[in-house]
């Protein structure tokens, strides 16, 4: 029985099984023999085991990794920024100035108004003011008693109301409390 070991199917050794001499081949030429590459994943695998091993477990994590500090920038921006810029949409830290100076704005055009125009803090002192002229113009010898008295009442009014808003504003800012001695 004679088996064949090599590619082209000849047995390797010089003698044919036909008995009639000569040379078989044992390579490439006569028999189709093509010499077999490893594909490229393959010889990576072969020079290096554990390399290979590391980099297709490892690869996969450090993408997975660089999604996770993506986001994680992509928040601590939103926290930041917001929405966007401006006080449209959700507010971010970066927004927290802009809206209190928007609401002290308004809450200071509301205190302080116009007497011109009778609104505000300044309107309803003025409403007053007149009122009490007028109330004192009716008093006839006693005007200018009640006209003092009117003054009175007015400068302790607004002494007043002054001092209890810069307490509201040094209770709201950090610290200033302190160095206003409230």
């Amino acid at each position: 029985m004679n088996v064949r070991t090599t590619p082209d199917g000849g047995s390797g050794d010089s003698s044919s099984s036909d008995g009639g001499g000569g040379s078989s081949s044992s390579g490439g030429s006569g028999g189709g023999f093509t010499p077999f590459t490893l594909p490229t994943t393959l010889r990576r695998f072969a020079s290096s085991p554990q390399g290979f091993i590391l980099g297709a477990i490892l690869s996969p994590l450090l993408r997975g990794l660089e999604n996770i500090v993506v986001t994680v920038l992509d928040l601590i921006t939103f926290v930041f920024q917001g929405d966007g810029p401006g006080l449209t949409g959700t507010f971010g830290i970066a927004d927290i100035p802009l809206f209190i100076g928007t609401k002290l704005v308004g809450i200071g055009a509301t205190i302080g108004g116009s007497a011109i125009e009778g609104t505000g803090l300044l309107g309803l002192l003025s409403r007053l003011v007149d009122a009490g002229t007028s109330f004192a113009s009716m008093g006839g010898p006693l005007a200018p008693v009640i006209l003092a008295g009117e003054v009175v009442v007015v400068v302790y009014v607004f002494a007043w109301t002054t001092q209890r808003i810069i307490l509201v504003i040094a209770d709201a800012v950090p610290g200033l409390a302190g160095v206003l001695g409230t």
